[in-house]
């Protein structure tokens, strides 16, 4: 955020239960941080650490860090929770927290990753985009994004939205090299055998179509039984491949994410300093042919079937 000529932005707000921890930095050319404060909700105790190394903007000068550790009598974040910054020189403004949350989400590459994927199809006279599992299970329905593109929704259950109920595993109904792009949010991690649904998108994909896949690298279980993986950048490279006839244009981990045990055991001791990331994508291209195939598919193997689940998979339960 830029504001009267200073510069700062948050690397961490994040809630444990009554707690909040937030940190990032703080830039103004003419004098140090002298307090950060939590305003607009109660707390039992803050304290704050100023002008700490952050190396990510050395090129601002040194010190340039700050941490803020909050104990609060709830577990809820109030909307007019706001931070406070005052400086050595008497300057002094107040930013919404949530205003700082959302400029850094903001920031994430996916969402440019994401804008350029549209505007690619968009730009394609008479694009044909098939989205695997676009359910508006959450009140969103990611059609809306293509205003050129013809969109045809497929989820295995059906939906006000859903054009087509089918298991991604076996795309045979649909017509061969057909659409101009796959789109799939949230839902590889929900597949049993996505190694079997590559070649099935190989087959509908136009030669040089494109397949855009947001999934989790690290995320709570959800959905159960059906919540089979988890995907690392690098993964990508086992299911896009010359094998499977796609080249890899993009990929990309964001949304950081502490990974902390129930327990502190010794190996667990610094486990906050681990780093997982909410969401792995990739974006490929039909490149070639796919010599892959695996004849499998999930009614093979379980009875049980994916259930409809929640808006919020994490909602506290009374």
């Amino acid at each position: 955020m830029h504001l009267d000529g200073r510069l700062f932005m948050l690397d961490v707000a994040a809630k444990f239960f009554n707690t909040l921890r937030i940190s990032g930095w703080f830039h103004d050319p003419a004098a140090p941080l002298a307090s950060l404060t939590l305003n607009g909700e109660a707390t039992l105790a803050q304290t704050a650490e100023l002008n700490l190394p952050h190396g990510g903007v050395a090129s601002l000068g040194p010190d340039k860090g700050f941490t803020l550790q909050v104990l609060r009598p709830h577990e809820a974040l109030s909307p007019a929770a706001t931070l406070t910054f005052t400086t050595t020189a008497g300057w002094s403004a107040t930013v919404p927290l949530a205003e700082l949350i959302d400029e850094r989400i903001a920031a994430r590459p996916g969402h440019a990753l994401m804008a350029d994927f549209i505007a690619r199809l968009e730009a394609t006279p008479n694009a044909r985009l098939l989205d695997i599992g676009g359910r508006d299970r959450s009140r969103l329905d990611r059609s809306a994004a293509f205003t050129r593109t013809e969109v045809t929704v497929l989820d295995i259950l059906p939906g006000a939205n859903v054009d087509i109920v089918a298991d991604a595993h076996d795309l045979a109904a649909l017509p061969a090299e057909h659409f101009d792009a796959v789109q799939s949010i949230s839902v590889f991690e929900h597949l049993m055998m996505p190694w079997a649904v590559i070649p099935q998108i190989h087959r509908i994909l136009k030669p040089g179509g494109l397949a855009f896949i947001a999934t989790h690298q690290t995320l709570g279980m959800h959905d159960l039984p059906w919540d089979f993986w988890r995907f690392s950048d690098t993964a990508w490279d086992a299911l896009f491949n010359r094998h499977t006839g796609f080249t890899i244009e993009t990929r990309l981990l964001e949304s950081e994410q502490f990974v902390v045990p129930f327990l502190i055991t010794p190996i667990k001791a610094w486990a906050e300093r681990a780093l997982g990331y909410e969401a792995s994508l990739v974006l490929a291209r039909k490149t070639g042919p796919c010599t892959m195939h695996w004849p499998l598919t999930p009614a093979d193997l379980t009875a049980t079937s994916y259930p409809a689940g929640t808006e919020d998979p994490y909602e506290r339960k009374s």
